[in-house]
């Protein structure tokens, strides 16, 4: 299972709208802040089967078979289409006397275009299944540190989970 931690900010029928936290890592991190591995601004629809609301921190969870296989297809699947449109026109090239090279490249591109267009389609599909979507898993409890806030304000309680946090520990010298 693949989990992140997050804020719901928006609820719909049976979905929320999450705006992950940045990695409890990146508090420990030397570059913490500065390397964008886990921006604020991303945010999720989840599945939401245990009635969070508005500014509950979240639990996200995707099974990792899932997981695995959104990843190949997004990834692996068009790199293979590029390789064997390559091979297959090398074949074609040799067998009608053209140019392996230019003949290698067309189809290569060609096989490759087309996967993606697989890859898009196959994905609009798989995103419709509930198996492929992220869902939200668990509740957890709010922050001891965290000041209250507007509704609309969920910056200040992401900052302060991990960089700020950690940074605005440490000793002055």
């Amino acid at each position: 299972m693949a989990t992140e931690k997050g804020i719901v900010i928006k609820i719909n029928a049976d979905t929320a709208w999450v705006r992950t936290l940045p990695a409890e890592a990146c508090a420990g991190c030397a570059s913490c802040g500065t390397c964008n591995a886990q921006r604020e601004d991303a945010e999720v629809e989840v599945l939401n089967e245990v009635g969070a609301r508005i500014g509950d921190r979240i639990l996200i969870d995707i099974k990792t078979s899932a997981f695995l296989k959104a990843t190949f297809l997004l990834y692996v699947f068009p790199v293979v289409g590029l390789t064997v449109g390559a091979m297959l026109g090398v074949q074609v090239a040799d067998y009608y006397a053209y140019d392996a090279s230019a003949c290698s490249a067309t189809f290569g591109f060609g096989a490759f275009f087309l996967t993606v267009a697989v890859v898009r389609v196959m994905g609009n599909r798989m995103g419709r299944e509930r198996v492929y979507r992220p869902r939200i898993v668990k509740v957890l409890p709010p922050l001891p540190h965290a000041p209250a806030q507007p509704a609309g304000s969920m910056s200040r309680v992401i900052a302060d989970t991990t960089c700020n946090a950690a940074i605005r520990d440490q000793p002055q010298i």
